[in-house]
């Protein structure tokens, strides 16, 4: 008998394991995310006419396993015996660095090029990096056997370069990653060198460079480089650009690199990189409509939630950020939902935070009401809400007209009254706004002029005709 316990409990406990590991596996692929280690990277690029040829190192791994993320189009990949134990832990199709305690590993890989080097040439994404890892900073060696001559560029710092018979050399280094590489035959001197900014050009007013270099040390980026060049074609990466605009018109397209350099946001979203600079350097930046927004979030949030949002922002550093994202974190601060900036990429739009608990009218579920927040109103769309209680609704340039058998209600747009039945009501405040063309009533003339019942609980909104009943 005793045997048999002990094989139940064994039993037990192997299935009680067996059951840890499933869930924590389901919890893995349910997208939580991993806690993100760092590294120092150093990257050694070789350029030649056919292929540039990388050696990649990266140095004080951790001891846990990391997915090596290798460019699309990358050929000939290999782990790097540069010393007897630089390729222990790199598996056989390089596309991952085992568990292990060697903190140095190295691969190699070639980046082909199609044709001639021209004019310029931009190699996007062309370096490897580690699933869940960041690199606190990188060195790039880029040595050119091809004779091209011209000037590199990283948006890392500049260490220095040196051209010799038979090769050209260039260093950078500079805290975090390097997205993206570029050359162009036009080669510029470096006439200002700063904490977070390089400018390369004829001439830059020293001034100017401060000030462009101060507002990124406000902005805690990344570094940035800048080429001042009138015959060059306008480029943007997140960590530099190439622009013919004057050095004192700069200071919106360098903040806007150097949010960038902070998030990955998609080239598109210039309201948001716009909205996220004014955040956290206090200032309006961007676009006039980022700008906009940004005076008018900054009126709509306390300063306890001001504080929060950027607070949120410097928490989430090195992340996707784009429209939903950044109405999601002002919504955690309010403590409501709100589309503001999605709204605000499509035409300007007031703050408004969103009731999400579901509207449920005559008994049914009304999932295309969305009750609205503004200056602490509740606000509901009348032509939904009262067309499904009995009344018509409709406007001109001038009046609002709702009418059902017994009362016809006239609400002027010009001043504060309305007219009930042929008699007229002076207000101190009209009791609607319109928002995207629709007219929004306020919850408490809901009640009070349309006879609606409105109840709330933690889930549900209830709304019901005191005058109809339930239909």
């Amino acid at each position: 008998m005793k045997i048999i316990l002990r094989i139940v409990g064994l039993l037990v406990i192997m299935n009680s394991v067996l059951l840890y590991m499933h869930y924590s596996q389901l919890a893995d692929a349910s997208g939580t995310p991993e806690k993100e280690s760092r590294y120092i990277q150093e990257i050694e690029v070789i350029n030649r006419a056919d292929a540039l040829y990388i050696r990649h190192h990266f140095h004080t791994l951790d001891e846990g396993r990391h997915e090596i993320i290798l460019p699309a189009e990358s050929r000939n990949r290999a782990c790097y015996l540069e010393t007897e134990t630089s390729c222990a832990r790199i598996n056989e199709n390089v596309t991952a660095i085992l568990d292990g305690e060697e903190r140095r590993q190295s691969i190699s890989y070639e980046i082909p090029k199609t044709g001639q080097l021209e004019s310029g040439k931009l190699f996007k994404e062309p370096f490897a990096s580690l699933r869940n890892a960041k690199p606190d900073s990188t060195i790039l060696h880029v040595t050119d056997e091809s004779g091209i001559g011209g000037m590199w560029v990283s948006g890392l710092e500049l260490v220095g370069s040196k051209k010799m018979d038979l090769i050209d050399y260039t260093m950078f280094k500079g805290k975090g990653s390097v997205t993206h590489l570029y050359w162009q035959r036009n080669s510029l001197p470096q006439v200002y060198r700063g904490d977070r900014l390089s400018v390369f050009g004829d001439s830059i007013d020293s001034e100017v460079a401060d000030q462009l270099n101060n507002a990124l040390l406000k902005l805690n980026s990344s570094h940035i480089a800048i080429l001042l060049d009138p015959k060059g074609k306008p480029l943007q990466t997140s960590r530099f650009l190439i622009t013919q605009q004057k050095a004192s018109e700069l200071t919106d397209s360098v903040l806007d690199r150097g949010v960038r350099s902070l998030y990955a946001i998609s080239e598109k979203d210039r309201l948001v990189a716009g909205l996220v600079a004014s955040i956290l350097t206090d200032t309006p930046s961007g676009t006039d409509r980022s700008k906009a927004a940004f005076e008018t979030l900054k009126d709509s949030l306390t300063a306890e939630q001001y504080e929060m949002l950027k607070a949120r922002l410097d928490e989430s550093l090195g992340q996707h950020m784009d429209a939903a994202g950044l109405d999601s974190m002002i919504g955690e601060v309010c403590g409501w939902k709100t589309s503001f900036v999605q709204k605000n990429e499509e035409d300007i739009y007031p703050f408004l935070l969103e009731d999400t608990r579901m509207v449920t009218m005559n008994g049914e579920d009304q999932e295309d009401i969305q009750v609205i927040l503004m200056d602490k109103r509740a606000l509901y769309p009348a032509n939904k809400v009262l067309t499904r209680n009995g009344y018509s609704v409709s406007a001109n340039e001038s009046s609002i007209y709702i009418e059902n058998e017994t009362e016809k209600f006239r609400f002027s747009l010009r001043d504060p009254f309305y007219v009930l039945n042929e008699k007229r009501y002076e207000l101190r405040e009209r009791p609607f706004t319109s928002i995207d063309n629709e007219y929004y009533f306020e919850e408490d003339a809901l009640r009070r002029l349309f006879h609606l019942s409105i109840q709330k609980n933690e889930d549900t909104i209830i709304v019901k005709s005191l005058t109809r009943g339930d239909l």
